[in-house]
């Protein structure tokens, strides 16, 4: 049977969470029975993780591929695992997030009808739920909502439609921003999620990671420029306004850039 859905998870330094990031996949609720998926684990990293690995239901597959390298980025884990991938569609997990348990099969429906489909953002900070970001326009995603709303939104897409991750921080952002803008609008689904799971040793907490995403930002602002593609570069100088009134709140307040969005959400 030909595989449906190819999920890619880029992996560095996730032995703590990636059997739980696998096992959301493993328990998700399916109505269509002869579903096919398989988990592409790119280890940038050089450890194994074979044996982290739950035991599988009978519809899905994986397998572990290593990177040409130690830390050579997800951009570059996320294109292995693209040219690896058998599936007609492709779905994006990080190491230490999770899917909620119907989020297969209502994003899969949605893939199938609009070759796109978007799903809510949830936050979660050391295992407690603070929030859940959606697009302005209830039930779609907008390109203004990049700028807007300035977390990760992950797609499920058809294959033939991905283009090439660069390896420069928040690749997943670009791509996304950059699917949006080819489409007025592209639905989401409402009742399942992306669990974002944000702990004390995520790469957000991170000492210097704002100036980091600040430098990325300025980054894609010139590709844009060069690509003539203004309208996803302005979302990108947005964002940097975001994260630089983050860097002036956090100088009072010990809190992740999550807490400055909220606090910022709850004052207006």
């Amino acid at each position: 049977m030909k595989i449906n859905l190819s999920i890619i998870i880029p992996v560095y330094n996730a032995k703590t969470t990636i059997e739980n990031a696998i096992s959301s996949i493993n328990n998700q609720k399916l109505k269509k029975k002869d579903m096919k998926v398989e988990i592409i684990l790119i280890v940038d990293d050089g450890k194994k993780y074979e044996y982290l690995i739950p035991k599988l239901k009978n519809w899905i597959s994986v397998k572990i591929i290593k990177t040409n390298g130690i830390k050579t980025g997800p951009g570059n884990a996320r294109n292995i695992g693209l040219k690896k991938a058998n599936g007609k569609y492709i779905g994006y997990l990080d190491a230490d997030d999770e899917w909620s348990k119907s989020y297969i099969s209502k994003m899969y429906k949605l893939v199938n009808e609009y070759g796109v489909a978007f799903s809510p953002t949830k936050i979660y900070e050391n295992g407690k739920e603070i929030y859940t970001f959606v697009g302005k326009e209830d039930g779609y995603l907008k390109l203004s909502d990049i700028g807007r709303v300035p977390c990760s939104f992950h797609p499920m897409i058809l294959k033939k439609n991905i283009i090439e991750f660069k390896n420069i921080q928040s690749q997943d952002v670009y791509n996304a921003a950059y699917i949006l803008a080819k489409k007025n609008k592209i639905k989401m689904v409402s009742d399942e999620y992306y669990r974002l799971n944000i702990q004390e040793k995520s790469v957000t907490r991170q000492s210097g990671f704002s100036h980091k995403i600040n430098i990325a930002y300025k980054k894609y602002q010139i590709i844009c420029k060069e690509d003539k593609v203004d309208k996803v570069g302005r979302q990108f100088a947005l964002r940097r306004i975001h994260n630089n009134n983050y860097m002036e709140w956090n100088k009072e307040n010990n809190g992740s850039y999550y807490n400055y969005l909220i606090h910022k959400i709850k004052k207006s």
